[in-house]
């Protein structure tokens, strides 16, 4: 593929590059059962807040040490948010620590926590401000939660 000017004319740059900036994409996955999302029968693509939101909830899903090639990423559930006496503002530090470090992400605006100590969950109700706007959701964390742990 030639990428400079040819006797045809200039050449124009694949649809994933704009402005000379390489646009991320991902591919677009079932919140609910965390399967691929088909459609038409291809693997849809997402982008922009829609991306920005997924790879947050895929963060806050990660728990640490779970990938064995590298057992030092994650979310810190099992050591310090899952616990019997659990310190709130420690959790809204390592939750907020965790968005942040998504890309397209600029900082967490607000964030709810409402820990439920009978039944190991927590539910994080948070508002990003990302490079494509705000992005607001919540996902509920902790054991036997579908497509958590």
């Amino acid at each position: 593929m030639c990428t400079g000017a040819s006797s045809l004319g200039p050449a124009t740059p694949p649809d994933h590059i704009k402005g000379g900036a390489i646009m991320a994409y991902d591919i677009a996955e079932d919140i609910n059962t965390s399967d691929i999302v088909l459609q038409d029968g291809d693997i849809l693509m997402i982008d922009n807040a829609e991306r920005v939101a997924q790879q947050i909830l895929i963060t806050l899903r990660f728990w640490y040490g779970e990938w064995f090639l590298n057992t030092t990423e994650g979310t810190p559930y099992l050591e310090y948010i899952l616990v019997k006496q659990p310190n709130m503002a420690h959790i809204r530090q390592i939750l907020t620590e965790q968005i942040q470090s998504v890309e397209g992400v600029k900082a967490v605006t607000d964030m709810e926590l409402t820990f439920d100590q009978r039944e190991r969950s927590l539910l994080v109700e948070y508002t990003a401000d990302t490079d494509y706007g705000l992005v607001t959701d919540k996902a509920i964390l902790g054991y036997d939660r579908q497509g958590v742990r």
